[in-house]
């Protein structure tokens, strides 16, 4: 490989031999070092993500920190302040995204950043991508933070720059297509072909988004089936559990869609997209039977969750906080889920009986329903271990003021058996299975 001075370019550029650059360094593995150090040493920095430019969008194929999750997503390059980054060539700071026109707010929100800086990414005259650096706070970063990042823009940019070469990274961004080969049924997007040569975890990012997308976009994909829960001592259904179910490919259980979502940077749209789907069932109810929704940390303490869910079925309505992800800010988590309980919404936690994180959210949460898991409660009648520690547990239910309800039912002897060491409530197949609602019986 060797380095020559570009004549009409004025400034220095890589000339690459490709069969050995690719030997001698993998450009992206490079640029995640830069990315990371970038976000050591600003002390500043909680963020960092770094973007290529092409076809009138960026796409992230770097990052690290609270972005790290967040490789894959393209913005707009006409309406985001990265975009307008690249487009001026120029570093451009904000320093409030709640207050700042040039921002887009509804990605900055669901990233979570408050203040940013945007530096541009050059190979000779040539801006090619974005270093963007956030922090979940407003005003966090300096002049000094500026002039550091536009350092750390210069280096990431010579090993961007060999990527170019390796690539041919001009030729690939200014083509929408590449042409197939003799016989090949279809043509290779630009876009993807550089995402695969550049970074193949990012690409499979941008297959999940566009998956995760494609579902949000077309709600109908997403289908609520409902399961009863039954009040142990008068055998009435009280409450129904609303389940999500995709009705699109890949068939996979909902978890894993839910999981994806996450990892994509869509898991809040597509929870939201669930929640809005399962209220809207309310209609069919009658007026004394609850609904258990169920959220992740995140959703839970989003303003999303709070208008959707504390209008005029909010007593009805019980939360049932699942972990798509680790709880980071239990004292925010606490008072977001202190206001939904203030306007009559209901909390419970799940898998308890399951391991340590869920008994920790009991003591932290002080929920109004504890459920037990199925791990529990399968067996229940033949194993007295289990009856032991589900004894101890409704025990302790009782101290907190809590009540308990077994989920995983599945014959009758497991019934008897839950009804006789005191749970008040119970769900599963013996019971009755997830359905549409309109199958769901109410009475057993």
């Amino acid at each position: 490989m060797t380095i020559s001075k570009d004549a009409e370019g004025g400034g220095a550029s890589l000339r690459a031999d490709v069969g050995a650059g690719l030997h001698a360094v993998d450009p992206i593995v490079l640029m995640q070092r830069v990315t990371e150090q970038a976000l050591e040493l600003v002390g500043s920095a909680e963020g960092v993500l770094v973007g290529l430019s092409g076809n009138d969008r960026i796409t992230y194929i770097c990052g690290a920190g609270y972005l790290g999750g967040s490789v894959g997503t393209t913005t707009d390059l006409y309406a985001s302040i990265g975009g307008l980054c690249v487009r001026l060539a120029d570093v451009l700071r904000c320093d409030d995204t709640e207050t700042d026109p040039r921002v887009d707010r509804e990605v900055c929100r669901r990233l979570g950043t408050r203040s940013t800086v945007c530096v541009p990414l050059t190979r000779g005259r040539e801006v090619f991508g974005v270093l963007a650096v956030g922090a979940r706070r407003p005003e966090a970063f300096s002049c000094d933070d500026v002039a550091f990042l536009q350092g750390m823009a210069e280096l990431l940019g010579v090993a961007a720059g060999i990527a170019a070469d390796l690539a041919r990274f001009g030729a690939l961004l200014t083509a929408t297509h590449l042409s197939p080969p003799s016989g090949a049924s279809q043509s290779v997007d630009a876009d993807r072909f550089l995402m695969e040569v550049l970074n193949p975890e990012a690409a499979r990012l941008v297959e999940a988004r566009q998956r995760v997308q494609a579902v949000i976009d077309e709600p109908e994909t997403l289908n609520m089936e409902f399961q009863p829960i039954l009040d142990l001592a008068s055998d009435r259904v009280v409450a129904v559990e609303a389940l999500a179910r995709f009705a699109t490919e890949p068939i996979r259980p909902p978890d894993a869609w839910f999981d994806e979502g996450h990892r994509a940077g869509l898991g809040i749209e597509l929870e939201m997209l669930a929640v809005h789907r399962a209220l809207a069932a309310f209609r069919f109810l009658d007026d004394d039977v609850m609904m258990t929704i169920n959220a992740g940390p995140e959703v839970a303490v989003s303003d999303e969750l709070m208008a959707a869910v504390t209008g005029e079925f909010a007593d009805r309505i019980i939360l049932e906080l699942t972990e798509h992800a680790v709880v980071v800010d239990y004292p925010h988590l606490v008072m977001r889920l202190a206001e939904l309980r203030r306007c009559g919404v209901r909390l419970a936690v799940d898998d308890t009986g399951s391991g340590f994180s869920s008994l920790s959210h009991i003591l932290k949460l002080a929920p109004d329903f504890i459920k037990l898991d199925r791990e529990l409660i399968t067996g229940i009648d033949v194993d007295p271990v289990r009856r032991s520690l589900a004894s101890a547990l409704v025990s302790f239910a009782a101290e907190s003021g809590a009540d308990v309800l077994a989920e995983g039912i599945e014959t009758a002897d497991e019934l008897d058996v839950v009804r006789s060491l005191g749970v008040r409530f119970g769900q599963g197949y013996f019971i009755g299975r997830p359905a549409p609602l309109v199958k769901v019986r109410t009475a057993v």
